[in-house]
This record gives structure tokens, C-alpha cells and sequence, in this order.
């Protein structure tokens, strides 16, 4: 059984500390200041297998910050066991984690679990980006469920269940036809996209959520994914934001 990828950084004198274990996935250092890094994810073995239970453990200590590029898309193949993608993430205060993710497809006749946890503790930052593709081209896509819990100190910040198997989302005012689903989920402030729009009135396809607490969603949805024209500038938008006024985006001082 492949244990869970771990990944975690701490600011430490002229370089950052960048601890890693390999799983299903192994880190490469891309960029790296006192303060932080910018890493990639490569997969150590074809995924996303029938029955393969992927983790990722994630901890950005108290004043860094961490950029996480997936190098390519995930496929979860068909197959009668159930895969399963589980990323944990804890981010301290003042510390800030940005994660553009790429298309997750799901194919044909296989069952798949997302699942997304973050902690946050006091003025922590986290910037997500997760791309649903339901099928590979010429398929309609096996029965996808995804969660996610994120709490700060005080408690709940966001509590997520989707269930977009095949039986559900074809049913009266949930998906139908369509088949992508983009999402930029903001947690620990909360940053609009431009024009601020109101809620649920963003244009076709897209809707964005202000939270009760500090965060804030944009998610679109159709046909195809690659229509889809708001998240990923929203995406790298909200990323300048996320790291304005924080421990982590200030200049690093000179050591001459």
C-alpha cells in the first residue's frame, strides 16, 4: 500500500525549509525564498487507477507560503473499485496556500471520491482551484461525489457535499447536459471578482458565492471546459490578493 505525498515549509534564515515524503505523488522544488516555495506535483505512476486511494498532506507553517503547480490532469479510470483523492491541508497564521489545480476527468464506469480538508488557524490564507471533468471525449463520465470541510479557530468555514453521479445530476436543476465544473474557492478573507457583481450574477454559467465567514466561491459550469473564461483569471487574481498584507507577501529583507 503507497503511503500518503507530504509536503510541508517553514521559513528558515536565507532559504525556506521544504520537507517532503513521496506517495503516489513526489515534489520538485520549482522557486524558493526565506519565506516560502513554489513546488510541483508529478505523479510516481499512472493514475488515477481502479481501487487507488491517493492522499496529500499539505502544512504551511506560521508566516510562509506555498505555491502548489500540478504538472498535468488526473484521468480516474474505469474499473470496479472505487478511487479515491484525498488532499489535508493546515496552513498557519499569517501563512498563505495557493493551489491551481488541473482537470480531474472522470471516466466511464468507475466510482471516485474527492476530498478536501483544511484547517486554518488565525489570519492563515488559502486560494483553491479544482477543475471537473465528467467524461472523456465521447463519454458522459462514471458517478463522481466530492467534499469539503475547511474550519478555522473559531469553527466551520465552508461545509461541502457534491454527489454528481449519474443518477443525480441528470435530474431536474442539477447538471443535465453539462459536464465541466470549474471552482476558485478563497478562505481566511474575501476577495470579488471584477465588476463586483451580486451574488449568483455573474453571467451565464457562472455563480459566486460570499460566505458568512471570511471566503468566497466562483464556480462555473458547461459544456465544455474549455469555454470557460472567468476562473482562471479570477484565479490568478485572488492569488496577488491572497498574499497582500500578509506576513508571507512582505519583501524579504537584505542580509548585505
Amino acid at each position: 500500500m503507497t503511503g500518503p505525498t507530504r509536503l510541508g515549509v517553514t521559513p528558515a534564515g536565507s532559504r525556506s525549509r521544504v520537507d517532503r515524503t513521496t506517495g503516489h505523488l513526489t515534489v520538485r522544488i520549482m522557486d524558493q525564498d526565506a519565506r516560502g516555495a513554489r513546488v510541483g506535483l508529478l505523479a510516481t505512476q499512472a493514475l488515477l487507477l481502479s481501487g487507488d486511494d491517493v492522499r496529500i498532506e499539505v502544512d504551511v507553517a506560521p508566516g510562509a507560503w506555498l505555491d502548489v503547480v500540478e504538472s498535468t490532469g488526473t484521468v480516474a479510470y474505469e474499473g470496479d473499485a472505487p478511487s479515491s483523492w484525498t488532499v489535508h491541508a493546515t496552513v498557519g497564521d499569517g501563512a498563505v496556500l495557493t493551489w491551481a489545480g488541473k482537470p480531474f476527468v472522470v471516466s466511464d464506469g468507475i466510482a471516485t471520491h474527492r476530498d478536501t480538508r483544511i484547517r486554518l488557524h488565525g489570519t492563515g490564507r488559502i486560494l483553491m482551484q479544482e477543475k471537473i471533468v465528467l467524461g472523456r471525449a465521447g463519454q458522459t463520465g462514471g458517478d463522481l461525489t466530492t467534499s469539503l470541510c475547511a474550519t478555522d479557530d473559531t469553527g466551520p468555514v465552508q461545509v461541502e457535499h457534491l454527489d454528481l453521479s449519474r443518477r443525480t445530476r441528470t435530474m431536474p436543476g442539477v447538471l443535465g447536459n453539462l459536464r465541466s465544473m470549474d471552482t476558485v474557492t478563497a478562505l481566511g478573507w474575501t476577495p470579488e471578482p471584477a465588476g463586483r457583481p451580486e451574488a449568483g450574477t455573474t453571467g451565464p454559467g457562472e455563480t459566486y458565492f460570499p460566505l458568512d465567514r471570511a471566503g468566497a466561491v466562483l464556480r462555473w459550469v458547461g459544456i465544455g471546459r474549455f469555454r470557460d473564461r472567468v476562473c482562471d483569471p479570477t484565479f490568478t487574481a485572488w492569488c496577488e490578493d491572497a498574499m497582500r498584507g500578509t506576513p508571507a507577501g512582505q519583501p524579504v529583507a537584505s542580509s548585505a
